[in-house]
């Protein structure tokens, strides 16, 4: 028969191991246990620029904003381009489903001769259960409060060449006043021919 104070021994022990292991379980982070949802998000943009000789070094820069707080927001939150070209701004990370707002704009510079483009989009990145049970996201934009979703973020900047400047008219060349001046008189009286006058009287 075996001892009851060894039978109570092991009873404890089966116990406390329950207790640390239940402790440990709580301390250690869930997703450690269940795999974390997440979908990721890039929104592309781009810069154009019009107008003939524009230099191709002008630097150009585009700025993410969130409009929520607490709102995912990727490492950078801008992005620049050298004369024409395409930025991508993100990838922004998601692990709950949810609307979310932000808005993108082009940081106004002070290059010589440029005009920049001062439009604003509303972005919305609208995330959801998808069907294989993580998430998914769709995006669309609004420019300037406009209520027609556009098809790209595009910021149109015009370059206008300066005008070269006039070559100065140099100092007028004096007459000389050796020259002889023609003065064309004005003629006076019949223009007729005098030979043929002279002509008839003889016949």
């Amino acid at each position: 028969m075996p001892d009851i104070t060894m039978v109570q021994k092991i009873k404890q022990f089966r116990g406390l191991m329950c207790i640390l292991l239940m402790l440990t379980l709580l301390a250690l982070p869930g997703k450690a246990f269940a795999e974390e949802r997440e979908c990721t998000v890039t929104i592309p943009t781009s810069v154009e620029v019009s107008g003939t000789s524009a230099p191709s070094d002008t630097e150009f820069e585009v700025v993410l904003t969130s409009l929520d707080t607490g709102a995912p927001m990727p490492e950078k939150s801008n992005g620049t381009v050298q004369g024409s070209g395409q930025i991508i701004l993100g990838p922004i990370s998601y692990t709950v489903p949810g609307d979310y707002h932000y808005s993108i704009s082009q940081k106004v510079g002070n290059a010589a001769n440029y005009t920049y483009d001062t439009s604003v989009y509303s972005v919305t990145v609208r995330v959801v259960n998808s069907e294989d049970g993580g998430l998914a996201a769709e995006v669309w934009a609004f420019k300037d409060g406009g209520s027609n979703k556009v098809e790209e973020i595009i910021f149109s900047n015009e370059y206008k060449a300066p005008e070269e400047p006039k070559a100065p008219e140099g100092p007028k060349k004096p007459e000389d006043p050796k020259k002889p001046v023609v003065t064309t008189a004005p003629q006076t009286g019949d223009t007729a021919n005098v030979n043929l006058f002279i002509g008839l009287l003889a016949a």
